[in-house]
């Protein structure tokens, strides 16, 4: 044996074959598009209908990474609950052994052919969904093609008698589980463990007993990469890698025992293939796992947000806004949208106050009024940020236009807390210091004005929480326009009033009005950019 060949052939081979799986599910996923989140969040009712979600979905585009993130970023926005994730993981298992199927069908003689179509149908069409389906074909072709490289590679081991005696010992599952579980964190794939399995074990290397405890040792494996992935990830990701080594570990535990018996079961469905042996014992594996612990699925959630709780204090406004999420762009769009909505809530909560307080406030109620700016500023700060790190990725021409008005919006949001916060407040300061107070007669006109601008306003943060709002706010406008007229008018009125301070209560009242004004426009600048 040619070991340096042998060696260069078999890292070539796992090289292309971890590659095809990639391409292939880029080509799923983008073939799926957006409809997998509506699909997956429409789907979380009760543990069974999260179960079909995540086994469908990652059925679909071969990832259970990308179904992980879709699940994490819904419980980080509040919309389904960790208990929901854990029935999406466990479908996440079951669609996973999809991959061993088709790669135990072993058309390794049309991957070249394979190959060529898909790279074809993505370069000379034009049309997405043509594209998307050349991706998938040219990842399958190159999944086959890193296959048959691997077979080639391992092929001369049949006659390398240090090699057969090795595979004897692993007669003792331990060492097949360990074999399993430690190459699979190497390579960061059991897909690439279970297609080197069922190669070996259709060349006659490996014997059904030791390929199913390697199989079971790969499903521990990948929780090293789901730990490895969840470090420094929000406490949602950290729950769901715990919740990975639970399901893993004790589904190994229980079936060790029984590696035999499977053994058994899996040579009366398929006598004489090897390859298909692997690749329903897998099958039969994940699926007898997940439906018992399906019916565990709430026990198990409170035990692991004990292992993993919440922190007591939370230094950041947004935590969902975090890089975890960057993995898939639509998703993080959502979430940055979520929390403009949260923010708009905040802004609004200062809007209402603010006026008033301006109006008639002291001088304590100003300076907590201040105090608010801090928070909106954080928030803005982190929105932004996250926004900056969405524009650094990859992004579809939709979901640039998509940023670009979220970018926007958020800097409506500020200037609208920092016109109360500073520009108010500072004008009424200067009340307070001049000591004139304004007519009641007058905070009850301004009162009117006021609410109308914060409807408009809360109507246009309304857009960035709901999905489907349709309001024809002509006459509001109209209606604005004419409460506005009618108090300027009224202030002119009371120039001619007999008070040393009018002048100055009359420039007060003028810039409260105008701030109101500039409140209203601002909401209907931010409704604009919901659309």
């Amino acid at each position: 044996m040619n070991f340096t060949t042998q060696i260069i052939l078999l890292l070539g081979g796992l090289a292309l074959f971890l590659h095809g799986m990639n391409v292939m599910t880029d080509g799923l996923k983008a073939a799926a598009g957006s409809k997998m989140k509506s699909f997956l969040q429409g789907m979380t009712r009760n543990r069974w209908t999260s179960l079909v979600a995540g086994t469908g979905i990652t059925a679909v585009i071969q990832s259970s990474s990308v179904t992980t993130v879709l699940a994490v970023g819904f419980v980080s926005a509040g919309l389904i609950s960790f208990q929901s994730t854990l029935g999406i993981i466990l479908g996440a298992n079951v669609g996973t052994t999809i991959t061993a199927q088709i790669i135990a069908f072993k058309i390794t003689k049309a991957s070249w052919i394979m190959i060529a179509v898909g790279f074809l149908a993505g370069f000379l069409f034009k049309n997405k969904i043509v594209k998307n389906v050349g991706t998938i074909i040219l990842g399958l072709g190159l999944v086959f093609l890193g296959m048959s490289v691997m077979s080639e590679a391992t092929a001369p081991l049949k006659s390398y008698e240090p090699f057969l005696d090795l595979m004897e010992g692993l007669d003792n599952y331990v060492y097949g589980i360990l074999i399993g579980a430690l190459f699979t964190a190497l390579v960061q794939s059991s897909s690439a463990t279970t297609g080197i399995v069922i190669i070996m074990a259709s060349q006659g290397l490996i014997a059904i007993e030791p390929a199913i405890a390697i199989i079971m040792g790969a499903n521990i494996g990948t929780c090293v990469t789901a730990i490895l992935s969840a470090l420094g990830k929000p406490k949602a990701a950290v729950r769901v890698a715990v919740s990975h080594v639970l399901f893993k570990v004790l589904g190994v535990v229980l079936w060790y025992a029984f590696i035999p018996q499977l053994a058994h079961l899996v040579d009366a469905i398929s006598p004489g293939s090897e390859s298909r042996q692997v690749a329903n014992a897998h099958t039969i594996f994940n699926l007898a796992n997940t439906f018992l612990f399906i019916w565990l699925v709430t026990p198990i959630s409170k035990l692991v947000v004990w292992l993993v709780p919440e922190k007591k204090k939370e230094v950041r406004l947004f935590p969902e806004l975090h890089e975890f999420y960057l993995e898939d762009v639509s998703l993080a769009l959502d979430l940055s949208q979520s929390s403009i909505a949260k923010l708009g809530e905040k802004v609004l909560e200062i809007l209402k106050a603010g006026i008033p307080m301006a109006l008639t406030g002291k001088e304590q109620q100003l300076v907590e009024l201040r105090y608010e700016d801090a928070f909106i500023d954080k928030g803005h700060a982190e929105i932004l940020t996250f926004l900056q790190k969405i524009q650094s990725q990859s992004i579809s021409k939709k979901q640039s236009h998509i940023l670009e008005r979220q970018i926007e919006a958020v800097n409506v949001l500020e200037s609208a807390a920092d016109l109360v916060t500073t520009s108010l407040v500072e004008a009424a300061e200067h009340r307070i210091e001049k000591r004139f107070e304004v007519s009641s007669d007058t905070v009850q006109r301004i009162a009117v004005v006021h609410k109308i601008a914060l409807d408009a306003f809360y109507t246009a943060v309304l857009f960035y929480s709901e999905d489907d709002i349709s309001t024809d706010d002509s006459l509001a406008k109209d209606q604005f326009k004419k409460e506005l007229q009618d108090v300027r008018l009224y202030l002119i009125e009371r120039l001619s009033v007999s008070d040393e301070n009018r002048i100055e209560i009359y420039r007060f009242e003028s810039e409260v009005l105008e701030g109101i004004r500039r409140i209203h426009a601002l909401a209907r600048r931010l409704k604009r950019k919901a659309g």
